[in-house]
């Protein structure tokens, strides 16, 4: 982030830290956000079945077993080429089935690669049981792109990494994002939520899947 950005970032929470402290009905601290849908169960179960109902594929493995979970997953899609983020939580050294490109450079330079990839894989900040979403984070590590451009998107998900509400998905991938980059203040600069694969309609109210991001999408729980 250049200083330009840096000074206007400053302003506008200087100028938000002003407003708060002048408007004494705010109570402080904040009241905490309980969510809107109340939900019943055990948080991993509830994510499962409303990730399943937004149409993402669950797949249950462990941290041992992602490589061969993986490799399952492409051999079903004949996946031919991977994209894959430096951060993901599995040795890339054991993954097999395609043929496996990290995401390392730059779009410029690797465009008429890039956007030929069938799959990717993403590992997941968290997931938000009571709307069945997956919360990312991009870095450097983990660019925004790569859970948008392929057919098929595999997202990595620790079962322990489930929070209740949209509030909390958004304070774990801030917290996540501070410990990486070791600043306390530090905001991502980008965060994501995928409900499961991208659909969108026409006129008609036919579903067509893969128009803004993956066809297709799986989730492993580890």
């Amino acid at each position: 982030m250049n200083s330009t950005a840096n000074t206007a970032r400053d302003e506008i929470l200087g100028r938000l830290r002003t407003s708060i402290s002048k408007n004494t009905h705010i109570p402080n601290p904040a009241p905490r956000f309980e969510g809107a849908i109340k939900i019943e169960g055990e948080l991993l179960e509830t994510f499962k079945t409303n990730h399943s109902n937004n149409k993402g594929i669950i797949v249950e493995s462990s941290k041992e077993n992602l490589p061969a979970t993986i490799a399952e997953i492409l051999r079903e899609n004949e996946a031919k080429e991977v994209l894959y983020n430096a951060d993901i939580d599995v040795d890339s050294a054991k993954l097999s089935g395609a043929d496996f490109i990290p995401y390392t450079k730059s779009v410029d330079e690797i465009r008429h690669q890039l956007f030929n990839i069938d799959t990717s894989i993403v590992q997941a900040r968290c997931g938000v049981a009571d709307l069945g979403i997956l919360c990312l984070s991009a870095n450097k590590d983990a660019p925004r792109l790569s859970s948008l451009i392929t057919n098929t998107c595999i997202y990595l998900l620790p079962k322990e990494n489930i929070v209740q509400h949209l509030f909390a998905g958004i304070e774990f991938a801030k917290a996540y994002e501070r410990k990486r980059s070791g600043d306390s203040n530090y905001l991502p600069t980008n965060i994501i939520f995928v409900a499961g694969p991208s659909r969108t309609a026409d006129i008609e109210l036919q579903t067509v899947f893969g128009v803004h991001g993956p066809r297709k999408t799986y989730v492993i729980l580890y």
